[in-house]
Parts: structure tokens; sequence; C-alpha cells
């Protein structure tokens, strides 16, 4: 049976300056526990969007016969049009699980061949070095290029069709043979939605309206056509420091079934549904869709058939986030729980996921996630061990309902695991740790956390209460019933790593329950020193605060209360000195500060403790791009000359140094950075985009290949 929609009407909400409004229509409405919850959480919502800016998001839940959507600030500032349950937003790549569903219909009809080269639907698509199929496109393990000349390619103002859109990247090489690397991309799923019209004869729109869209009820769902009436329809914005801009018109048909559609949250949520009821697919096709995918060598992508697949707290989930000119989303499903959750927001470059995290412990009364900080250096590694056996063991228990079928594979992975995640050698451990969740690691965490899990079912326990205990509970309570009545017929840890958990998990039983303080509370950094200290003063284990003292950073620092956030980030880093993100905030808050050499000392010693952590590449390149977003530019190039200063071999950190010059009018400086990046590595992603962006600032083709 559908479900129930059950919208609540609301009065004007004084938000950032204006009103918020939830529109409504029928019947099965929450118990009044969880009303009186999520009139809580309007007052989150109120705080977040005028801490972040953000003009209008719509946000909403559906489980069982029970569906609650509201919109918040507005759909459109210039005419004080207030978002609702109803307004309409781009999906950008939430529109990807859409098409694989689309894919597997076709398998399902004898029209599709997954593992048929994608030429046999698409013959116009140049035969690459390597053969293509569907189902590595669906993977983003297909070799497949994203955006080469993002100032071109990610600005188109006309319209495109299929072959337009296709002939885009078509003369793209492989960036690597199929199978061998995930590279996420929008361009894979553009040929997905050439194969629909190859295979179906239908466009592919009139495809998804006929067979996906229309079963499930998503009349709102539509092509993102600029010149088509859609009713509605939110208008996009972006940040200039603190100034809200239009957003730049971008015609997205380019991106026609990677994310070229547009929706409403009630629609995004009849999906979730719809997938996880077997509504539009067959149970077999729905189990494949959401199976992570490996490389060939072994390693886990976390991503199914159009699905982002994350052990979340221990829980099974499925996921997309969207994000383009105009529009940030989020589409996150607890399958098992029948549990969907949407976000969607006009504000462009922020994380709508916050939004999705609060919502999911308003319904369910669970923490999202539980954050745990081991203070012992040496228990590190064990808690390391119990978090992987938790996660993948209870996920999987959630996903099947099953025991682990292989009693081999189980006793291998203890065996594997006391032997190697637990052995004498810490850097050694440290690898096999790092690919224990994997195939090319024999996901012994998957085989010994399930036997675990259902060990645990069987006398008696309910797994969801490791919502709260967490790793440390899951595996201390399993070490215990191994040493009591089922002695001798369950399988043993290390004792030395048995009696590190149970050690731990005394600790954590003590300090569990203390929490950072309420969302509307003032934040004292000198009150939370002096409590926080002696709360966690002699534990092993205790709540990481480490995301919370960053947003207390940010927040104090954008007042310009740069003595605040310093003393966050010394806080940070006397409560969890063996932390990375610790000594990252400390040295990102000391940039602000600007105390560039005390900043790079912290970022080091950040580095020094996990160097794939929150000093990489990566993580400073996205803290960059964050403060770009929200206004900060010029922060984000400092962020980016301290980034490259501690990675001075990283050709994508130049070419983003490069892109923010050319933002603040350097355009010496830019041209500069772009021909490092080309000399560092000539075939990065974005080489062709910095060659041309070399010849467009006025540099000279020479040298532009080293």
């Amino acid at each position: 049976m559908q479900s129930s929609k059950y919208y609540v009407f609301a009065g004007a909400l004084a938000l950032l300056c204006g009103a918020a409004q939830a529109a409504s229509v029928p019947s099965s409405a929450p118990s009044a526990a969880l009303a009186a919850r999520l009139a809580d959480f309007d007052g989150w919502a109120a705080q977040r969007m005028g801490a972040a800016r953000i003009p209008g998001v719509t946000v909403g839940f559906s489980q069982g016969e029970v569906e609650w959507v509201k919109g918040y600030g507005y759909a459109d500032l210039e005419n004080r049009v207030p978002a609702t349950a109803r307004s309409s937003y781009r999906l950008a790549s939430v529109t990807k699980p859409m098409t694989a569903v689309a894919i597997l219909q076709l398998v399902e009809q004898g029209k599709v061949d997954l593992d048929a080269p994608v030429q046999t639907y698409v013959p116009y698509f140049p035969v690459k070095a390597f053969p293509v199929t569907v189902r590595q496109l669906l993977g983003h393990l297909g070799g497949i290029d994203a955006y080469r000349d993002s100032k071109a390619e990610q600005h188109f103002k006309e319209h495109k069709d299929t072959r337009q859109s296709i002939a885009v990247f078509e003369q793209f090489d492989l960036i690597a043979e199929p199978g061998t690397r995930f590279r996420y991309t929008s361009y894979g799923y553009n040929l997905l939605g050439a194969v629909i019209e190859g295979a179906s004869g239908e466009s592919y729109g009139g495809y998804m309206r006929r067979h996906v869209w229309g079963p499930l009820g998503m009349d709102a769902t539509a092509m993102d056509d600029p010149d088509t009436v859609i009713a509605h329809r939110v208008r996009g914005y972006r940040l200039a420091g603190k100034e809200w801009k239009n957003s730049e018109f971008v015609d997205i048909s380019s991106r026609f079934s990677a994310g070229g559609t547009r929706s409403s949250v009630p629609d995004m949520l009849a999906f979730g549904r719809g997938v996880h009821d077997g509504k539009i697919l067959s149970a077999a096709s729905v189990a494949a869709m959401v199976q992570p995918m490996a490389t060939r060598a072994g390693r886990l992508t976390h991503y199914g058939m159009g699905w982002e697949i994350f052990p979340t707290g221990g829980r099974y989930a499925i996921a997309h986030s969207g994000q383009q000119p105009e529009t940030v989303t989020y589409l996150y499903s607890f399958p098992s729980r029948k549990l969907t959750i949407a976000v969607a927001s006009n504000l462009e470059r922020i994380n709508p996921e916050a939004f999705v995290q609060r919502l999911f412990e308003v319904v369910t009364g669970e923490p999202w996630q539980l954050k745990t900080y081991i203070a012992d250096a040496g228990a590190q590694r064990d808690y390391q061990v119990a978090q992987g056996l938790f996660e993948e063991g209870r996920a999987y228990a959630e996903r099947t309902r099953q025991p682990y079928a292989d009693a081999a594979a189980t006793r291998e992975a203890f065996l594997q695991i006391n032997r190697q995640a637990l052995a004498p050698d810490p850097k050694a451990a440290r690898a096999y740790i790092e690919a224990a969740r994997h195939p090319a690691g024999g996901r012994v965490f998957l085989a010994a956390g399930a036997s675990m899990a259902e060990a645990l079912r069987q006398s008696g326990i309910d797994l969801d209460t490791y919502s709260r205990g967490g790793a440390l509970a899951f595996a201390r309570d399993y070490v215990l019933l191994s040493h009591g009545a089922a002695a001798g017929t369950l399988l043993r840890f290390d004792p030395a790593f048995e009696q590190a958990i149970v050690t731990l998990a005394a600790s954590w039983d003590r300090t569990a329950a203390i929490a950072w303080p309420a969302a509307s509370a003032y934040v004292s950094i000198a009150a939370l020193d002096g409590q926080l200290r002696a709360a966690f003063r002699g534990q092993r284990a205790y709540p990481d605060f480490v995301p919370e003292l960053l947003e207390l950073a940010q927040a104090s620092g954008g007042r310009g209360e740069s003595e605040e956030a310093l003393a966050a980030s010394r806080l940070a880093v006397a409560l969890y000195p063996l932390s990375d993100r610790a000594y990252a905030l400390q040295g990102l808050t000391l940039l602000r500060a600007g105390k560039g050499e005390a900043a790079l000392a912290a970022l080091r010693l950040a580095l020094a403790r996990d160097p794939l952590g929150a000093a990489s590449p990566a993580a400073l390149n996205q803290e960059a791009y964050r403060l770009k977003g929200s206004g900060g530019v010029a922060q984000g190039l400092t962020v980016l000359q301290a980034a490259v200063s501690l990675h001075p071999q990283d050709a994508n950190l130049q070419d983003s140094l490069a892109e923010f010059y050319v933002e603040q009018g350097m355009r010496p400086q830019a041209v500069a950075a772009y021909r490092q990046a080309l000399q560092l590595d000539p075939r990065y992603p974005g080489a062709v985009g910095a060659k041309a962006a070399i010849l467009r600032l006025g540099g000279t083709a020479q040298a532009l290949t080293p």
C-alpha cells in the first residue's frame, strides 16, 4: 500500500530576514512525541540557515505510512516567495540513481546486457582502446573522464540534445583501462542516457516519465528545460562574501541523464520509497544495484549502480548527493527501516548533509554517528578494528536479516584479524586494517563482524541498541559472550585485543553521555575548556567534539572574533592531541588569523598523524572551495598557498591555486600556477583546461608541455 502523505501547514516563521512556510496534504500524522521533536527541528533549521546564509531549503522524510515535508526560507528572494513542500529544485546528480533504475528495467526486459559494450546501444560513440561496458558505466569504472575544461564544459548556455551532449566528450581518451580505476563522472551517466534511448526507442525524458517517474507518482519531476513553464520553480543563489547573488544561468541539458532534471522533495521521497519497496524493479535487480563495486585490484568503490553505499553508524544505507549551479540536493535511504530522507536547497556549494543527519536523529531518536576519540595511541588500532567489525557486521545484519553463510570464510577472517590486524608491527597492522573492508583484504571485517552480529542477536540482544553503544559496546559484548555461556562455541580474538576493548568500553560507558551544549545555548570557550578537561581527564575513550569546535571556530572567525576562534582550536588540540583534524583546525584558524608559520607547523603535525586525513591535498583543496563557496575567495587562496607549500608535487592543487588567482585578478600568478601543474603532471585531469586557460589569460603556447 502506498504511504499516506502528511505535510504540516505552518504560519510565518522569522528566518534569515523573512518567513518560512510549509505546504501540506493528507493524512497519517507523526505521533505526538515525534511532532514535538519536529517542532524543535524548526529552531535548529532557522539557526543553521542563518549561520550559512541559506535562502531556502525543503527537507522531509518518509517512513511507513507517514511522510513529512517542510519548506523554510525563500524559493525566490526577490519576490518573497516562500519555499514549500512543492518547491521545484534542480536535482543535479540525484538524477543518477533514477537513470540506473531505468537501465536495470531494460535489463529485466531483455533489452540491455550489462556486460555488452556501450556501442551496442550507442553506435555513434567512438570505439576506445578498451571496451567499455554498461555495468562499468553504472559504477563509474568505465575509464570515462569527467570535465576537462571546466570553464567551458560547466557553463554551457545553449540547449543540447543527446547527440550534442555526447559530442562534448566523445573524443576524450580513456583515463584508465575500464575496471581498474573509479572516476566519478557525469559523462559516463550521459552515455547511460543514450543507452536508454538506443535500447528503448524512446527519448530519455519520455522513458523516465512512462516507466520510472509516472509509476511512482512523481508528477513534479521533469527535464529541466529553461523554456518550459515549471510550477513552483525556485531561483538559485550563490554567495559573494555575505551577499546573495543570483546563480549564473547554465543550461544543464548537456548533463541530461546525469543531472538534467528538476523535482520536489516529495518526489525524491517517492523515488527512494519506490526503490526499497520494489515498486519498479525486481528484488534481484535492487539487490544488484546496492552492491558496492570493486576495482580489478579488489578495492571497493563504495558505489553500486547509481548509489553511494556506506555503512552509516553500522546501518545499511544508500545515498546520492547533487550539486550544480542553483542547487544542492541529498537523498538518503535506509531500506531495511523503510526510511528515506531528502533535502534540497537553492544555495550553491553548501553541504546539505547536516539537514539529513539532524532529521534522522529527530525521527529515530538515535545519534547519526557516534564520534569516539581514543586517547591511548596504543589502543587506537584496537578501536579501528572494532569499528570495522561493527560497521560492516551490523550493516550486513540489517541489510540481510540473515547470518553470514560462509563458515570457512568466517574462521579465516578471525584468524587473519588476529594474525595481521593485531600484529606487533604497527605499520603492517595499519596497512592490513585499511585493506580489511575490501575484497583485496578478504572482506574480513564483513565476515567476522556479521558472525559477531548474529551471535549477539541469537543471545537476545537487539542490535539497534548499538546505535548508542557503538563499536566498543558491540565488540565488548561479543568478547564477554564468547567468554560466557557460549564459551568454546564462538570464535575468539587475541586476548590482548579483548582486554583492550573491555577497558575502552568501560571508559566510553563513563563519558558517552557527555553532550555538546544545545544549539540554542551560548557556548563559552572558557567554560567548555574547564568542563571538558575535567570530564575527560584520565579517560581512554570519550566523545570527539572536533567537528563542533570547528563550527564554533568558523562561526567566531566569520564574526571577526579571531581570539575566540583561536581559543576553540587550542581546546581542540588540548583535548584531542592524537587527532589530525584537531591540528588541521588549529592550522586553518591560524591561517585565517594571519599567523602563517605557526599555521604550517600545525598542518604538518596533522599530516604526521594521518597523511590522508584533514591536511591531505584533497582535504585542503576541499576547504579552499568551501571558503570560496561562502564568498571567502581570498581566504581560500591563503589555504591553497599553504597547501601547495605542504604538497609541492600535487598538480591538482596548483590548478586550483591558478583558478583562485584568476578570481583575484592575479593573471601572471595564475599562468605560472597552471604551468607548474602541467610540469608536474602533463596528463592530470585538468590539463586540457589549464592549457586553454594559459592562452586565454595572455600566456604564450611556449612551454605548455614540459
